[in-house]
């Protein structure tokens, strides 16, 4: 059982992450690629072992599907852009990592390699975070934006809970492994533990990769993170079959909106009429229409504007992974 204990201050201090965390995906995704992992993953995770390099490999066994994995390679909590996350591991301190990796190797013996970082190595760290950018590349590229869209749901129903009743209610319906006993978070742990935030507050960051139980660090000093799992139960339908999406908004937008899915990078309302085979005019009220839904958005370009698809837009035409 881990024990969150909460001042005053601390429900103040309660904020949800802004979105889906590059490096806490990727480690938690990790878990999954060495672990048994879940049936809805399996295909992914087939995937995913096919792409391995030695370098991702030696990666993975700093994140064992169970067990310890060190705080810094998770110091983000919600900063979407992978380049920022990647350097804020790189200026890791020296006592951080020599602290993290002294946890690691009182529990099992680190790889060679790993006593360079806590030698301070540059190489050694520059090699880290190239590995962790080409694991991040060769497994969640192609899946962030499905990623990042189940999150953003997930966001969207907790902000919804704390809208309606406070931060108490966001506590206490945030996950079944999660019980809110004032002024203590009780949450289901591998681990006997407590957690003073002693009001530095905490940081609620909802997880595609994260199933189960919640995670957060292993460092008590670390800003105070708690990790969950989203809700997996509705992955199975996500996505309209092409008969679903024409019956919902009509043979003409789902044309539209296959369009714009085919161009993720933007395409203009000509492309769009060629693509549906309507009238240019027809093409700017249907994008109208799809964009007033959160189906598209518009960006100027010259005097043209570039209809973008949104991840909604992209889920509902069958575009997720």
């Amino acid at each position: 059982m881990l024990r969150i204990h909460f001042t005053d201050a601390d429900l103040g201090g309660v904020r949800l992450a802004p979105g889906a965390d590059p490096l806490w995906e990727a480690l938690l995704s990790q878990h999954q690629v060495t672990g048994g992992g879940p049936p809805v993953l399996r295909s992914w995770r087939r995937r995913t072992r096919s792409r391995l390099t030695p370098p991702m490999r030696t990666l993975l066994r700093l994140a064992p599907p169970t067990g310890y994995s060190p705080d810094f390679l998770t110091p983000t909590a919600g900063v979407r852009d992978i380049e920022a996350s990647l350097e804020a591991v790189r200026r890791t301190s020296l006592d951080l990592v020599h602290a993290d990796l002294g946890w690691m190797q009182a529990h099992r013996p680190p790889p060679g390699w790993v006593r360079k970082l806590a030698d301070g190595d540059a190489a050694a760290m520059r090699g880290l975070t190239e590995a962790m950018r080409e694991y991040f590349d060769a497994a969640l590229a192609a899946v962030w934006p499905s990623v990042c869209g189940h999150v953003a749901a997930e966001r969207a129903i907790r902000a919804r809970a704390m809208a309606d009743g406070g931060v108490r209610r966001l506590l206490a319906t945030l996950h079944p492994a999660v019980r809110w006993e004032p002024p203590v978070l009780r949450v289901a742990y591998p681990e006997d533990r407590d957690l003073h935030l002693g009001g530095r507050g905490l940081v609620l960051l909802p997880s595609y990769f994260c199933w189960r139980t919640p995670v957060t660090l292993r460092a008590a000093d670390r800003p105070p993170v708690l990790v969950y799992p989203i809700d997996h139960s509705a992955d199975r339908h996500h996505g309209a079959t092409p008969g679903n999406l024409t019956a919902l908004v009509g043979a003409t937008r789902a044309a539209v909106l296959r369009a714009a899915l085919r161009h993720p990078h933007g395409c203009t309302t000509g492309d769009l009429a060629r693509y549906a085979g309507i009238s240019l005019s027809s093409a700017s009220e249907h994008a109208t229409v799809l964009r007033q839904a959160g189906l598209l958005r518009a960006r100027p370009l010259g005097r043209h504007v570039l209809h973008v698809i949104t991840e909604l837009g992209r889920r509902l035409a069958g575009g997720g992974d």
